[in-house]
């Protein structure tokens, strides 16, 4: 690097430190996820003043980055930094320019309701400090619910309102989390079961403050409830087109047109169900629904029991773990766990997903496993679930992100935050690498890696379809369906693109590059072509915006990016 360079490489740093504080404060939760204690007796800032800050915060770091001369002098790191700062601040302004904040407070997913289940999952309370700040934060969720209340109300007055059906799985979600014994409440779980003094001043907060305000908050849901809207796409608000168009780019971080996006889906939807009929016929039945029901019917695609499917899981994980040095040359430095989903929730959530490690690796990695409704399940669904969400998929990559520690800390936790191709991308590529490693038990297992493929294709289609084409959530579920996905799944799939519009284009438009980039390397290399190099550079470069990727991979000599 340049000397010329140097006083633009500092600025970069500076810059990309102080604006990652910055989102951890507004952030709190995203802090306590990725091990950083400092916030953790606060709770996100709902509130018109907590909007302010936040247009503030995202607006001062574009003007910064703009000032920043001699970018091409910078090296890979500082580059893809600053790419990363900018993707992240024009999508959050762009959230708080459409308010999607408005939605997101009655939403089933990810919203107030499922508050207590985060924390359970991600806070310490194991030290007398630790616990005196997760006090704090229980106490302050009163004055947070209230705040979402008065957002969401706000929703109704201008006209921004969510579908009814994701508000009656928020308030579903509420009645069961209120049927609970304080006792037996998933905010009780960062306390160590021998701490009866800890988890007894928990239970206190929770009966006293916790759980009436989750009754408020309920009230306020079945107030809303009403007034919800029975479309379920965002074409059917005001601005409706320029917010999806915004949640597409979001997710994506490419401008894509809905239409061509729809057509996309249907084309790959098309070979992908070639690629099913073919490998039914292997296993001698006319078509993958004729192979489906006939292993369906046999008692053995399906879990007996909650343990049994956890246990499946726990083995698929480590068999992908044991595969994998030969196909790259750097591993994270563990595995990861594998956890049932809390049965509160189970209803509303996904087959399953991953929730990455604390920096200093005390929570592990933890891949969660859906067991609701196990007849609903077709259990051939499980081994490239695995492989997405585990070993080599999401805890591979986003475990090596994370190691790389003399990045900065923007780049090794909040590069998700500038949009999810690169991360869904390449958890959808690791399931088709899978069958490359051989980790598929059958052909059974590998119908299911195309059943998910179909899956991701048909996301596409009725994403798009829901929220600029105007379909009717019965239309979405009959193509989900028609893709191979299990009713139970396609219902609660289809409700979860209408609460999170765009999210779920970017698994198959992020595989689609990877594999575009993979095809170009090889052919650029020829004899020389590596794959386990190719994994490692790739990784190395992290989560990037879809055009900066291209843009380092295109223009960057073999090998790793300086770090």
């Amino acid at each position: 690097m340049s000397h010329g360079a140097e006083p633009d490489a500092a600025a970069v740093r500076d810059l990309a430190d102080r604006y990652w504080d910055q989102l951890l404060e507004l952030e709190p939760l995203l802090a306590t996820q990725v091990g950083d204690e400092r916030f953790d007796d606060r709770l996100p800032d709902p509130s018109e003043e907590g909007i302010a800050r936040r247009r503030e915060v995202h607006e001062a770091a574009l003007r910064t980055a703009g000032r920043i001369a001699g970018r091409e002098r910078l090296d890979v790191v500082l580059r893809t930094t600053l790419d990363v700062l900018e993707a992240i601040a024009r999508r959050e302004l762009a959230e708080i320019a459409h308010r999607f904040d408005r939605l997101r407070a009655v939403s089933h997913l990810w919203g107030p309701a499922q508050l207590l289940a985060e924390l359970g999952s991600l806070q310490r309370a194991d030290a007398p400090e630790r616990l005196e700040r997760y006090l704090a934060r229980l106490r302050g969720i009163p004055a947070y619910l209230e705040a979402c209340g008065r957002v969401a109300r706000d929703g109704l007055r201008e006209g921004q309102v969510a579908p009814r059906l994701v508000v009656e799985r928020a308030a579903a979600q509420v009645e069961r989390l209120l049927a609970l014994p304080p006792e037996a409440s998933p905010a009780v779980q960062p306390v160590p079961e021998a701490d009866a003094g800890g988890r007894a001043r928990v239970v206190e907060v929770l009966r006293e403050a916790v759980l009436p305000a989750f009754e408020a908050y309920l009230a306020t849901l079945r107030d809303y409830l009403p007034r919800a809207r029975d479309t379920i796409g965002l074409s059917a608000l005001p601005e409706g087109e320029a917010m999806y168009a915004s949640q597409v780019l979001a997710w994506t971080t490419l401008p894509l047109d809905p239409r061509e996006v729809h057509e996309l889906g249907v084309r790959e939807l098309g070979k992908i169900q070639e690629e099913r009929r073919a490998l039914a016929a292997a296993l001698g039945f006319a078509s993958a629904a004729e192979a489906l029901a006939a292993h369906q019917a046999s008692g053995a695609n399906t879990a007996r029991s909650r343990e049994e499917l956890l246990h499946l899981a726990e083995d698929q994980v480590r068999r992908g773990w044991e595969a994998a040095p030969a196909y790259f040359g750097r591993l994270p430095r563990a595995n990861c766990q594998v956890r049932l989903v809390e049965e509160f929730r189970e209803a509303d959530m996904p087959f399953a997903f991953y929730q990455p490690p604390s920096e200093d690796g005390s929570r592990p990695g933890i891949y969660y496993v859906n067991a609701y409704d196990l007849p609903a399940r077709p259990l051939h669904h499980l081994a490239t679930t695995t492989f997405h969400e585990a070993n080599p998929g999401h805890h591979f990559q986003l475990s090596l992100e994370q190691e790389l520690r003399d990045r900065p800390a923007l780049r090794r936790f909040g590069s998700a935050l500038a949009g999810s191709s690169f991360v869904e991308g390449w958890g959808l590529y690791a399931e088709r690498l899978a069958d490359e490693m051989g980790l598929f038990a059958d052909d059974w297992e590998r119908l299911g890696m195309l059943d998910a493929q179909a899956h991701r294709a048909a996301r596409l289609i009725v994403d798009t379809g829901i929220h600029a084409l105007g379909w009717p959530r019965e239309r979405s579920i009959a193509v989900l369906e028609e893709a191979g996905v299990p009713h139970v799944d396609a219902v609660i799939e289809t409700d979860r693109y209408v609460a999170l519009p765009g999210q779920a284009l970017s698994y198959m438009v992020g595989m689609l590059e990877i594999q575009r980039l993979r095809a170009e390397a090889a052919a650029r290399e020829g004899a020389g072509f590596s794959l386990p190099a190719f994994h490692d550079r790739l990784l190395a470069l992290g989560s990037l915006p879809l055009p900066a990727l291209r843009r380092e991979l295109a223009s960057r000599p073999p090998g790793p990016p300086a770090t």
